[in-house]
C-alpha cells in the first residue's frame, strides 16, 4: 500500500469527523437506505404511524420521546434501529441502546443490528473496519463516535456522558436498579450534560395491572376531546410505561371510519374492539374487528391499510374533524411527546387473529383462575393495559348513581323492617350511616352524617371537637344521636321507628379501644340499659373465618392495649372479605330483587365515590383505602344484620338471613307489628322504650 493511499484513507476518516450534520429527518434517512436484512428495506409507507416518533427522536425542543404500542407494531425497528442508523450516517453523536437483559442484548447485536451492518452500505462504509472497534456490546465508527449495548445495571447506566440513550422493552426492565430508582431517570440523567442534543428513547409494550377498575364508558361527544390518560397500574418489580406515558402529550393515533369519515381513535383498550363473549369461530371474520366510537360500526382488517394511510396522531386536548382539521389546546411544547398506539392498527398482526386469541385466552382465564396467557395477550397484541377480570366485575359509581331514588330525607322508605346505625371512629368526628333492611336481603340508606362536636366546652363556651382516643366522655354522643335515634316512617302516619341495632369500630389511634370497651360497659348502667343494642366491630384476622362471629376477647395483657377487655365486653368480629364480597354482588344488581340496594335521590356524588373506592386486587381481595367510608359502613351494616339481635350469650346468627319472611320476628315485623315503631318519639321518651327493649327477642 502506497503512502498515498494511506493518506487518502486518513483524509477520508477525516472528513467523516468534520462533516456537519444531515438536514434530513430520521424517518427520511431511513428510507431505502436501511436494510433489516438480506431484501428487506427499511419502508416508512408499512407502519405510517411509526413517521412521527421516529422524527421526534431528532428534535431539539425536548429530550425524551415516549412510544408506548404493541408488539409486531414495527416500535423497535423504527426507533432502535432506524434511530441508530441516523446517528452513524446522519448525526454522529454517542449513543447507547438499553435492552431489558444481558441476553436479550447479546440477541440484539448479534441479529439485528449485525444484520443491519452487514446490508445496509451506508452503515457499513462508516465502520472503521478494524476487529476490536466492532464488538458484541462496543461499535466505534469512523466519525469517533461509540455506539453501546448494554442492559439494566448500575456499572451500564452510571458514569456515562452519553447524548442518546434508547431504552427498549421497558416493561421487563426491574422497577429499580440497583437502589438507585428506575432506568428512565438514570437513563435521562446520563444525557443531562448534551443541552439539546440530549435525547432519551424509550419504547415498550405496556406491562402493567390496573390499580382498580374504570368501567364508566367515556362520553364520546363530536367536537370535544377525549382523556387519553392510561390507567393507573400496580407498582411491582416490573418497570410500568404508563406513568412515563402520561407525563408526556398523551397522543393517540386517529384513523378515518371508512362509514361515517370521522376519525376515530386506535388507542391500547380493549373496548376499542368487537370481542363478543359468545361466537362461532364460523362468524369471527365477521364480527372480529375495531369500532368506531361514533357510528358503531366495525372495521375488520380490509379497512387496516387505508385507514392508516390517512390516520394523524391526536394530542390530549386537540380534536380533529372529518376533514383533518385540528384543533384545541394540548400539552405540545410543555413536555415531551408520548405515543400510545393500539393493536388495532398494528400492521404485522391482523385484528381477526387478536380476536380469537384474546377469546381462548379468557376462557382458560375463567376455567382455571390463571390471567397469565391471558395479560401477555392484552399486553403484547392489544397494548392495553390487562384489568383482571375479578377488577372488571366490580362497582361502576356512575351506574349506581343513576339508580337513586325519589325519596325524603331522613326517613324510613316502605318496606323497611328494621334499622340498622352505625359508625367508624376518626380522629376528630364519628362518621355515621343508618341502614334499612327487609324482606330478601333488601337495603336502604336512611342517613348519612357525622358527630363532629362533644359535649365538652372550650375557654370561650364553644363546643370543643370529639377525641375519640383521649376523652371517654366523647363517645356519650353515640347514645342520642347513634344508638336512641329515630325517623319518621314514610307513610305520613306520624310514626316513628327505632333504631335496632347499632355497631362501631375500635380501630384507629392509640386509646380508641380502652374507651371504646369502657362505653359499651357504661351502656350496662341503670339509667342506660343498651348494651344489649350496641356492639363494638372488629374484622376477623383470617378470610376463612366465619362471615360474622361474637366472642368476649382477654385483652389485658396486650401491651398495645392500656385497660384492655377482661372478657367481659362482647366484639363482633367480621370476615370483612366474605361480606363484602356479597356487598359487591348485591350491589352490582340493577334490577329490584333479592339483595337489590335502594340509593337515594339526596345521595352526593361523594358517597358514591367512597362506596365505589375500594375494589378487588388481582388475588380476588378487597384493599382498604382512604375515603372508602360509606363501603365500611355498608359492610358494618351488612354483618350486624346477618348477625341479628345482640342478646348477651348469643353465639350463632338469627338475623336477616335466617327470618322467614312470612312469621318474622317483633323486630322484624310489618309496621303495624314492629316493636320498634311507635306513635310518635313522645312515647318513647315516655317508657315505651322498656317496651322495647322487653319484646326485643
Amino acid at each position: 500500500m502506497s503512502r498515498y493511499t494511506v493518506l487518502l484513507d486518513l483524509t477520508k476518516d477525516i472528513a467523516e469527523i468534520i462533516r456537519p450534520p444531515r438536514r434530513v429527518t430520521v424517518a427520511d434517512a431511513a428510507q431505502g437506505a436501511l436494510h433489516l436484512s438480506d431484501g428487506e428495506v427499511f419502508d416508512a409507507a408499512a407502519a405510517p404511524y411509526m413517521i412521527r416518533p421516529m422524527n421526534e427522536t431528532a428534535s431539539r425542543f425536548h429530550d425524551v420521546v415516549c412510544f408506548m404500542g404493541p408488539a409486531r407494531s414495527g416500535k423497535s425497528m423504527a426507533l432502535i434501529l432506524g434511530r441508530w442508523f441516523y446517528t452513524v450516517c446522519c448525526h454522529p453523536l454517542d449513543f447507547m441502546v438499553v435492552h431489558s437483559s444481558q441476553d436479550l442484548a447479546r440477541d440484539l447485536s448479534n441479529r439485528e443490528i449485525a444484520r443491519m451492518k452487514r446490508h445496509s452500505e451506508a452503515l457499513k462504509k462508516r465502520m472503521t473496519g478494524r476487529s476490536k472497534d466492532d464488538n458484541t456490546y462496543d461499535k466505534t465508527y469512523k466519525s469517533g463516535i461509540i455506539g453501546v449495548i448494554g442492559w439494566p445495571s448500575n456499572t451500564q447506566l452510571a458514569s456515562r456522558t452519553i447524548p442518546v440513550m434508547m431504552l427498549t422493552d421497558y416493561a421487563r426492565w426491574p422497577a429499580d436498579i440497583g437502589g438507585e430508582g428506575s432506568g428512565f431517570q438514570q437513563a435521562r440523567k446520563r444525557t443531562q450534560t448534551a443541552g439539546s442534543l440530549a435525547m432519551t428513547i424509550v419504547e415498550s409494550s405496556p406491562g402493567g395491572i390496573c390499580v382498580e377498575n374504570n368501567p364508566d364508558p367515556p362520553v364520546y361527544e363530536l367536537g370535544k376531546p377525549l382523556s387519553h390518560m392510561a390507567p393507573a397500574v400496580m407498582a411491582g418489580v416490573r418497570a410500568n410505561m404508563e406513568p412515563i406515558f402520561n407525563a408526556g402529550t398523551r397522543e393517540w393515533w386517529y384513523v378515518p371510519c371508512q362509514e361515517c369519515g370521522e376519525y376515530y381513535p386506535q388507542e391500547g383498550s380493549l373496548k376499542r374492539f368487537n370481542l363478543p363473549e359468545e361466537a362461532d369461530f364460523s362468524d369471527w371474520e365477521e364480527v372480529a374487528g375495531t369500532i368506531c366510537c361514533w357510528c358503531g360500526s366495525i372495521h375488520c382488517d380490509k379497512t387496516k391499510r387505508v385507514e392508516n394511510e390517512n390516520g394523524v396522531w391526536i394530542a390530549e386536548g386537540e380534536v380533529i374533524d372529518c376533514y383533518g382539521k385540528v384543533t384545541g389546546e394540548s400539552r405540545k411544547g410543555r413536555t415531551y411527546p408520548s405515543f400510545a398506539l393500539g393493536g388495532g392498527a398494528a400492521t404485522w398482526q391482523t385484528r381477526l387473529e387478536m380476536s380469537r386469541k384474546y377469546h381462548d385466552a379468557r376462557i382458560v382465564a375463567k376455567e382455571t383462575g390463571d390471567e397469565t396467557t391471558l395479560r401477555a395477550i392484552v399486553n403484547q397484541d392489544f397494548g392495553a393495559s390487562h384489568e383482571p377480570l375479578l377488577i372488571k366485575s366490580a362497582r361502576a359509581m356512575h351506574p349506581l348513581m343513576r339508580r337513586k331514588e325519589s325519596t325524603e330525607k331522613r326517613s324510613v322508605p316502605n318496606g323497611v323492617r328494621f334499622l340498622v346505625a352505625c359508625a367508624d371512629v376518626q380522629k376528630d368526628r364519628f362518621v355515621c350511616q343508618v341502614h334499612g333492611f327487609g324482606p330478601d336481603r333488601n337495603r336502604w340508606i336512611v342517613d348519612v352524617f357525622n358527630l363532629k362536636y362533644s359535649g365538652r366546652k372550650g375557654p370561650n363556651g364553644e363546643s370543643l371537637n370529639v377525641n375519640p382516643a383521649v376523652f371517654a366522655e366523647d363517645w356519650g354522643i353515640l347514645i342520642p344521636h347513634l344508638i336512641r335515634k329515630t325517623y319518621p316512617l314514610a307513610d305520613g302516619s306520624g310514626r316513628v321507628m327505632a333504631v335496632a341495632m347499632s355497631v362501631c369500630d375500635m380501630g384507629g389511634a392509640d386509646g380508641v379501644s380502652a374507651n371504646a370497651y369502657n362505653f359499651w360497659r357504661n351502656l350496662k348502667l341503670p339509667e342506660y340499659r343498651l348494651h344489649d343494642r350496641f356492639r363494638l366491630i372488629k374484622g376477623a384476622n383470617s378470610i376463612e373465618a366465619a362471615i360474622v362471629a361474637q366472642n368476649w376477647p382477654e385483652t389485658r395483657h396486650l401491651s398495645h392495649i392500656k385497660k384492655g377487655s377482661s372478657g367481659d365486653v362482647p366484639i363482633l368480629y367480621v370476615n370483612t372479605q366474605k361480606i363484602k364480597a356479597l356487598l359487591d354482588n348485591d350491589i352490582a344488581r340493577s334490577d329490584p330483587g333479592t339483595g337489590y340496594c335502594h340509593f337515594p335521590g339526596w345521595l352526593g356524588e361523594w358517597w358514591f365515590k367512597g362506596l365505589t373506592k375500594e375494589q378487588r386486587n388481582a388475588k380476588g381481595l378487597f384493599e382498604n383505602r382512604s375515603g372508602n367510608e360509606p363501603w365500611d359502613l355498608m359492610t358494618y351494616a351488612d354483618a350486624a344484620a346477618i348477625w341479628g339481635p345482640f342478646s348477651g350469650l348469643k353465639r350463632n346468627p338469627n338475623g336477616r338471613d335466617l327470618i322467614n319472611w312470612d312469621k318474622p320476628p317483633k323486630w322484624a315485623a310489618d309496621w303495624d307489628k314492629n316493636s320498634f315503631v311507635y306513635a310518635s318519639d313522645k312515647d318513647i321518651q315516655s317508657g315505651e322504650r322498656k317496651k322495647v327493649e322487653s319484646t326485643f327477642w
